[in-house]
């Protein structure tokens, strides 16, 4: 039969690791890489019976492909310590692996976000299709300093299974890891050259909030569906205001120059 390893990335995640680890229990192994926890995240996981790795932060990217290549089953699967498989993904996953079907070599999953008491069901968070399935050696992580995504090489099917995400604790920790992934974006397209344009401050916001409650129709999931539309219009904005001052800096710092 196919065998299956689970990998994991996490720091501090005493909490919410136990949930994510209880929904991976039927996997052949489980990878745990760990990048330097203060708290009880490593006994944590090795309760769960996953082999556990410490290993300095490298970024989320380079984080998880390290946890990747110590992957040895035929199949691997992939969560972030803040979610968890639901029964029908837990049950399609262990099939889809049994069934081994050459023509696909990935599966994507609807994620659904558990955010401030209730799911979401509508807006840009879903169905937010993520690929946490693939077979060894067709897929690897891809990305800058941030929003890592698995890219496969080949065929990937979606799935209407869900993988569960219980993201922000409240609306304190939205905010600073808004302002956390904002500077990490904005440093990644920097460094790519990207340049910014007032359109980008004062068009994309607004664009983005009206996708989100009127496309998307997030306004069906009441105030929570607004206040979502509003802050990721809020992170666009400081993404390209966080851009644009990279920008102004790097100028300043060559008229400066000799």
């Amino acid at each position: 039969m196919p065998r299956i390893s689970a990998i994991v990335i996490t720091r501090n995640e005493e909490e919410r690791l136990p949930r994510c680890l209880k929904s991976l229990q039927w996997a052949d192994q489980i990878v745990v890489v760990d990048s330097g926890s203060t708290d009880r995240t490593v006994d944590v996981a090795r309760s769960y019976r996953a082999e556990v790795f410490t290993e300095e932060w490298k970024g989320y990217t380079a984080q998880k492909n390290s946890a990747l290549a110590k992957a040895t089953g035929d199949w691997v699967v992939s969560l972030d310590a803040d979610e968890e498989f639901s029964p029908k993904a837990m049950n399609d996953v262990q099939k889809l692996a049994q069934a081994d079907d050459p023509s696909v070599q990935a599966y994507a999953f609807r994620r659904k976000v558990f955010y401030l008491g209730r799911w979401i069901r509508h807006g840009d968070w879903y169905p937010d299709y993520v690929v946490r399935l693939w077979r060894r050696g067709s897929g690897r992580f891809e990305g800058g300093h941030v929003h890592e995504s698995v890219q496969v090489s080949g065929t990937v099917k979606h799935l209407r299974s869900e993988i569960l995400h219980y993201t922000y604790r409240d609306l304190e920790d939205q905010k600073a890891r808004l302002r956390k992934y904002a500077l990490l974006w904005a440093q990644d397209q920097f460094d790519r050259k990207r340049p910014v344009a007032w359109s980008d401050l004062c068009l994309r916001p607004p664009a983005r909030f009206l996708r989100a409650i009127l496309l998307k129709s997030g306004w069906m999931d009441g105030w929570r569906g607004w206040l979502i539309a509003w802050m990721c219009a809020r992170e666009v904005r400081l993404k390209y205001r966080n851009l644009r001052d990279l920008w102004h800096h790097h100028a300043a710092i060559g008229k400066t120059c000799p």
